[in-house]
């Protein structure tokens, strides 16, 4: 496989998979759906579980200015490629 292959099949969403957040700091930014993303990386790796993994490392939030709330995730994502998974 040519190295830019996956990075080429994956490094667009589709119109369909984006909507304009319309509130807050980031208002006028764009999001993507999640499902889009699960559903891309099935196409490119098979089915959760099998050719591809998640594991949420941790979950937190902080104060921000005005009182907002600055929500993070810190997830890892794995990959089966040839057999073995990524690191």
């Amino acid at each position: 496989m040519e190295n830019l292959t996956i990075y080429n099949a994956l490094k667009q969403p589709p119109k369909e998979a984006l909507r304009e957040i319309r509130g807050g700091r980031l208002a006028g930014k764009t999001d993507i759906n999640p499902q889009w993303r699960y559903k891309a990386l099935t196409e490119q790796f098979g089915i959760c579980g099998v050719g591809w993994k998640y594991e949420v490392v941790r979950v937190w939030s902080e104060p921000a200015n005005d009182a907002q709330l600055f929500a993070f995730a810190e997830v890892n994502v794995f990959i089966r490629w040839s057999g073995e998974c990524s690191g």
